[in-house]
C-alpha cells in the first residue's frame, strides 16, 4: 500500500499486478477509485487524476467524503 498527497490529504492506495499485464490501484477509502498502468508509475499517475474525479462526483452528488477526510 502507498499514499497520494494532494489537495491537503492523503489517500492510502493499494497498487495490484494485473493477470495480463499492467497495474490496477484502488483505495480503500474510495472505492470509486479504479486505475491503470502499464508501470506502478503510470498507475499511480493516473490515480492522481482520478482521485480528483472522484471528489469532484462526491461534491456534485452532495456525498460526504469519507471520515478519513474530515
Amino acid at each position: 500500500m502507498c499514499r497520494c498527497e494532494g489537495g491537503g490529504f492523503e489517500v492510502p492506495l493499494v497498487v495490484t499486478p494485473e493477470p495480463n499485464g499492467g497495474y490496477k490501484v484502488t483505495s480503500p477509502v474510495l472505492p470509486e477509485l479504479i486505475a491503470h498502468g502499464a508501470t506502478v508509475e503510470d498507475a499511480l499517475s493516473d490515480a492522481q487524476v482520478h482521485i480528483g474525479a472522484v471528489l469532484d462526483l462526491y461534491e456534485e452528488q452532495g456525498k460526504p467524503l469519507p471520515a478519513e477526510f474530515l
